[in-house]
């Protein structure tokens, strides 16, 4: 007996819980953006009109006057406190330092993978032992010189 019960508690539940209101938004007479629980093109429309002020963030859309004085203080500070950038001329020698790296450590998997395939290797793995040198192969023609 306690099954059956407990099976339709739960229907009930989901069935109640899934029949939540719709919201339609309209635009009003005057371009103003409203929202509706009926259709826009429905005969009567009870709307409110909701206010879309450009001055505010969409961030900051519901907070009091003194919280969002108090982000736009921190926005500030942050800027402020921010180091200047670096020189393009750093970041250029740092991508290229990446760059050897990763050739760097590209050149030795292959070179690992090929010893691999020196000794000798199972069966099961000769195919993806050939597909991790090929694709270092290809890594090292694409992005590295020599």
């Amino acid at each position: 007996m306690r099954f059956p019960g407990c099976l339709l508690w739960s229907f009930w539940l989901i069935t109640t819980a899934s029949s939540g209101a719709e919201i339609y938004r309209c635009a009003g007479e005057f371009g103003e953006v409203m929202y509706s629980q009926l259709p826009c093109n429905a005969a009567i429309t009870i709307a409110v009109p909701v206010p879309e002020s450009a001055s505010t963030p969409s961030s900051a859309v519901g907070l009091r006057a003194s919280e969002r004085a108090w982000l736009r203080a921190r926005a500030q500070g942050r800027s402020a406190s921010r180091r200047p950038a670096r020189e393009t001329s750093t970041l250029r020698e740092t991508a290229e330092a990446r760059q050897a790296y990763q050739c760097r450590r590209k050149r030795a998997g292959l070179d690992a993978v090929r010893a691999k395939m020196r000794r000798g290797y199972k069966p099961a793995q000769g195919e993806k032992l050939r597909r991790r040198r090929r694709a270092y192969e290809d890594y090292l023609e694409a992005f590295c010189p020599g």
